[in-house]
């Protein structure tokens, strides 16, 4: 599985509809949240043995705008950082910038790529995948992408 920054993963991409992320991984094993009901969150589809959570905006049509990979088959730019001490991290991605530290929990970003690495005891647990949130919305259906109602006459 590899990781594409701004993009998503190699096979699904930012603003993908639920169908074809089922298409592509099947049922998923738990849905967090299930058609947004809580009024706030995202629907989350958690496919725990391929070690991905997507993430599908309510309010946008439940387009993918979000991706979390625990898999340590993941990779970004050849690189498999799922399982990385915090040296091996920076030593691949010595641009990351560190977020949070409260000693137990780290979280280190790299904000140009829309990435954030989670770290537990110093060691790479998770990878947040995330849009440009602009061109994200310009496309999808915030602003800049208004379309007003045509009714046909």
């Amino acid at each position: 599985m590899n990781i594409v920054p701004l993009v998503g993963l190699k096979n699904i991409e930012f603003g993908d509809s639920k169908e074809k992320a089922n298409e592509l991984f099947g049922t998923s094993d738990l849905i967090k949240n299930e058609l947004g009901q809580d009024g706030v969150s995202s629907e989350i589809w958690e496919y725990q043995s391929k070690g991905i959570e997507l993430h599908f905006d309510p309010d946008l049509e439940f387009r993918l705008w979000d991706i979390s990979v625990t898999s340590e088959n993941a990779k970004l730019n050849s690189v498999k950082p799922i399982g990385f001490n915090e040296s091996e991290l920076l030593t691949h991605f010595p641009s990351l910038v560190l977020e949070v530290n409260d000693g137990i929990f780290k979280e280190y970003v790299d904000p140009s790529n829309e990435l954030v690495f989670f770290l537990r005891n110093n060691v790479v647990k998770r990878i947040d995948i995330s849009p440009n949130l602009d061109d994200y919305l310009k496309r999808f259906g915030g602003i800049g992408n208004y379309k007003p109602f045509k009714k046909d006459f």
